[in-house]
């Protein structure tokens, strides 16, 4: 490996070796912060931490443009899903890993680290249709970061999310809305051996509700899942109380409004013959975008993909992330592949090659924005 790809990976087995779960960013924040600062360059952090919750604020970092490209704005993510114990990334045969029986990280570590990375490179020589570059909080938990930014004092024409899995070369123009399906089953509390009669379990109830709701991939473009149950308090009572927490995505308006209901009609009608209360709860999570292949991203992010010799490909996604909220406050986004697999998994890994795939599509961008027309 050379000199600059050596630092690159040095700085993300760094980054990943700071655990950081969506609320307890403060730690790789501040190793951010230093390292920016570092770098001649001066961060920012806003004040959204007492509305998300999360360790720290978002990130920002702005290099006013030198010409007359047109100005960018590049996000990646500082918090991870749970951590279940110390991370330690082992480098063996080209391919970074976790030494234990937790998560790498690498997601959104390594759109982290070449971020980083860039941001030094252009710390004396900044692009000429300049950069904004935004390390938000708590994407793994609601897009709470990225939601809570004031997108309204960014000079960005276009923005580009790395936050996508598989080889560097997938650019993201689709992605669905999501909504939450929450269940409140109210029951009767009896002893269990003695009066079990006497009871109504919503324990019982909220099973007979997810047994009768239509799960998985309903169709091509829409989704639902039961994540979370929690409920009862002692094997010997019947239940008084069971929560159920749900998701349905769609690319289709009215298929995800069909679908949710149908989970709403499931719990109500399984309430009802149990003859016990529920609240039922749903609300937007985040907003789906669909991109022309046209619109000014996906040509910046394609112009750079090729000037790479990589063949971009335009897909659509099944997941959420930052990019949802850019473009639903009007500036338009794509999410790029930055080189991960199997996220969210002890399992994950990253070769080191995407990882320098992703830094050289970053500066690729750069100038590809330079020249791109708005």
């Amino acid at each position: 490996m050379g000199a600059v790809l050596d630092d690159l990976l040095d700085l993300f087995v760094k980054l990943v070796e700071i655990p950081s779960p969506s609320g307890h960013e403060r730690a790789v924040a501040d190793f951010i912060i230093a390292f920016l600062r570092d770098a001649g360059l001066e961060p920012s952090e806003d004040d959204s931490a007492q509305a998300t919750g999360a360790g720290s604020g978002n990130i920002c970092v702005r290099l006013p443009g030198t010409g007359a490209g047109v100005p960018i704005v590049v996000a990646a993510h500082m918090d991870t899903v749970a951590v279940s114990g110390p991370i330690k990334a082992v480098v063996e045969g080209g391919v970074v890993r976790s030494a234990g029986d937790t998560i790498l990280g690498g997601d959104d570590k390594a759109a982290c680290a070449v971020l980083l990375a860039v941001l030094a490179d252009l710390s004396g020589a900044p692009p000429a249709g300049g950069l904004e570059a935004v390390f938000s909080t708590c994407e793994e938990v609601g897009l709470l970061g990225a939601g809570a930014l004031d997108l309204s004092g960014l000079a960005a024409r276009a923005g580009f999310v790395f936050d996508s899995t598989g080889p560097v070369g997938d650019v993201i123009t689709r992605a669905p809305s999501q909504k939450i399906v929450t269940a409140e089953f109210h029951g009767v509390a009896a002893h269990a051996g003695i009066a079990p009669e006497k009871g109504r379990s919503a324990i019982a109830a909220a099973a007979a509700a997810v047994a009768a709701m239509n799960l998985g991939r309903i169709d091509e473009v829409t989704t639902a899942n039961i994540g979370l149950i929690s409920g009862g308090s002692a094997l010997n009572v019947v239940p008084e109380r069971c929560r159920i927490e749900g998701e349905v995505r769609s690319h289709d308006p009215a298929l995800l409004a069909a679908q949710t209901a149908h989970l709403v009609d499931a719990v109500q009608l399984a309430a009802g013959l149990a003859g016990i209360d529920v609240e039922v709860t749903v609300r937007d999570a985040f907003t789906g975008f669909a991109l022309a292949d046209d619109a000014l991203p996906v040509r910046i992010a394609c112009a750079a993909l090729r000037e790479l010799g990589i063949e971009p490909h335009v897909t659509a996604s099944g997941g959420g992330s930052d990019v949802n909220v850019y473009n639903a406050g009007g500036l338009p986004s794509v999410n790029l592949s930055v080189g991960m697999e199997l996220v969210h998994t002890p399992d994950e890994y990253l070769p080191v090659e995407r990882l320098d795939d992703a830094y050289r599509l970053l500066h690729a961008l750069l100038r590809a924005a330079a020249t791109a027309t708005r």
